[in-house]
């Protein structure tokens, strides 16, 4: 496929890309920015919903349109701008993307939804753990707002356009590189992680989420969590419930440090599995 990738010079984006190319797709990478790394790279502004149509008409030389789009563009947690505009930049530019290709022709949209939507930080405990595609939506950030409102629309344009396929992609805390820093301070204190059932994602996994979905024959909206095999906090997944979030059901088949963050939908939908484990990194460190 030929494939254009908003937000390519992000941390996903990146690892998304290195994961098309291996495959053998063809990639159009585009951000707002160019980083100095990435000259080859196409400035497009996501938000903007003109440059949008005009990227995805034909962004090369003899005019080829694309044949999908992964769109990583945004704002990528809450904390970096205020409130509006995190949830005014997402929305737009998720927005700008669904329609225009909708209104292009392209059938095929992967997305970055996000975890959020599931009740972070959990300040109130869930109904039940593992969190799945079942558990219910609670967004408590603007951030996560605007996430929801991505997958409203993803539905509705599926609706209109029956063989339209939007798979939104709920990653986990997404880390790479000096991210796993963090993790003496994480394994030391773990209630610093509750807030999102101390689940992650290694970039390169979350990356190959990204090609899978983009090559799976799915036509309509489906959301899939996507998160590592385990938790980052290094402890039985069980204890850590117990002791931060005491009488919360928990599914028989919750063992070891399995992940509070189910991708088993994900595993049939697309064939996710997640090969990275924080230690891991570690050993490569």
């Amino acid at each position: 496929m030929r494939v254009l990738v908003t937000g390519a010079a992000g941390k996903v984006g990146r690892a998304a890309v290195r994961a098309l190319k291996s495959a053998g797709h063809k990639v159009v990478e585009t951000d707002v920015v160019i980083p100095a790394d990435k000259p080859h790279m196409v400035r497009l502004n996501a938000s903007d919903f003109g440059e949008v149509m005009g990227a995805l008409s034909g962004i090369d030389a003899v005019s080829r349109r694309v044949d999908a789009v992964l769109h990583l563009a945004g704002i990528p947690r809450p904390g970096p701008a205020p409130d509006h505009t995190i949830f005014e930049n997402n929305t737009q530019s998720t927005y700008a993307v669904f329609s225009a290709a909708m209104r292009l022709g392209i059938r095929k949209i992967v997305w970055a939804s996000s975890e959020t939507l599931l009740g972070l930080p959990f300040d109130v405990p869930p109904a039940s753990a593992p969190l799945d595609e079942g558990s219910p939506l609670l967004p408590n950030w603007s951030y996560a707002r605007s996430k929801l409102m991505g997958e409203e629309m993803a539905s509705q344009f599926c609706r209109w356009q029956a063989d339209l396929s939007i798979i939104s992609l709920r990653s986990s805390n997404v880390y790479a590189g000096a991210d796993y820093d963090v993790l003496p301070s994480v394994h030391a204190n773990p209630e610093t992680r509750k807030f999102n059932l101390w689940g992650y994602v290694d970039a390169q996994d979350c990356g190959e989420a990204c090609r899978l979905a983009l090559e799976a024959d799915l036509p309509g909206h489906h959301p899939l969590i996507i998160a590592a095999a385990d938790n980052i906090a290094a402890q039985d997944s069980r204890a850590l419930m117990a002791a931060h979030f005491p009488g919360v059901a928990l599914l028989d088949t919750l063992t070891g440090e399995q992940s509070l963050l189910s991708s088993a939908l994900a595993a049939e939908k697309i064939g996710y599995t997640p090969k990275v484990s924080w230690r891991d990194r570690v050993e490569q460190s």
